[in-house]
């Protein structure tokens, strides 16, 4: 899709009196990505003005997944603000203040500060005491528990004894939209669908990242430097969170992790869930369409 420039009365509203300098499309890095990003520069000051590429009700993978289990529509602004306004007061990682909120033509946009540093390529090969802030930086934002899932602007709250339930009838919809012809993704569905009959309610929900990596992080002289990309924070088991991890760290990345998160909260058992919230991931695509049984297959570490 061909990311258009914004629009000259936006640039207007949140420039005021200053002239723009520069205006430049940011590329975060991976394809098929939610939203279009720009950084503004007037003579004042660099701020960061995003808006969702999407124009109709999510229909595809990811973005239709996380509106239909979890209420959030990446077209709706409040989910961003109100994730970043939980995010704001946990120390060590800073997101970004909200400047600017604005509706032109039909399309909504946020204008946010600009962040210190470059994005994280990878968690792997990084310092252990960048690893270790992490894991405790994650132990923090898991500590804010709640009794529902849904997402943090509460266009959507539901008791967390019916998340396994609505889990199954959600990755049964996507077997069946996305995979319909696939063997083996059924087979891996009613896995999946008898792992959830047997699960107990999660012991409670926190904000969770479904597409948690480091692409979403800034990170400068072995420090991570902020958290600039939250379009996808749910209210969800934090066992989501790991389950995601465990495809983005190595053993000695996990090590240091481990130590970081440990040290603020036990590490959860992923033992009776892997397989189901393993399933949810990879039908919503969060690290590409991997075969599902090289999916399967990746590693434990947690």
């Amino acid at each position: 899709m061909k990311r258009a420039a914004p629009d000259p009365e936006l640039l207007g509203r949140i420039a005021g009196s200053r002239p723009v300098v520069e205006v430049r499309a940011l590329d975060p890095g991976y394809p098929d990505h939610g939203s279009d990003v720009w950084l503004v520069r007037t003579e004042a000051q660099e701020l960061i003005v995003r808006s969702s590429r999407l124009r109709e009700e999510p229909d595809r993978e990811f973005w239709w997944g996380l509106k239909a289990l979890f209420g959030v529509d990446p077209r709706n602004m409040d989910h961003v603000e109100a994730a970043l306004k939980l995010l704001s007061g946990i120390p060590d990682i800073p997101v970004p203040r909200v400047l600017a909120r604005e509706r032109v033509n039909g399309r909504e946009y946020l204008a946010v500060e600009r962040m210190r540093g470059a994005m994280l390529p990878s968690f792997i090969g990084q310092p252990d005491e960048l690893l270790r802030s992490f894991g405790a930086w994650l132990a923090r934002v898991h500590r804010l528990e709640t009794d529902v899932f849904g997402n943090p602007a509460g266009t959507r709250r539901e008791a967390k004894e019916h998340f396994h339930g609505r889990l199954a009838e959600i990755v049964r919809v996507m077997v069946g939209r996305e995979h319909p012809d696939d063997p083996e993704m059924r087979e891996w569905l009613d896995v999946a669908l008898d792992e959830l009959s047997r699960l107990p309610a999660p012991e409670a929900c926190c904000p969770v990242l479904v597409d948690l990596g480091p692409g979403q992080f800034l990170a400068e002289d072995g420090r991570i430097t902020a958290l600039v990309d939250v379009e996808a924070y749910v209210l969800a088991p934090r066992e989501l969170d790991f389950v995601n991890l465990e495809y983005e760290l190595d053993a000695r990345a996990a090590e240091a992790f481990l130590e970081g998160y440990s040290s603020v909260l036990d590490v959860p058992d992923l033992s009776r869930c892997r397989t189901a919230y393993r399933l949810f991931c990879r039908l919503m695509g969060v690290k590409g369409s991997v075969d599902i049984r090289k999916w399967m297959a990746h590693p434990w570490l947690f």
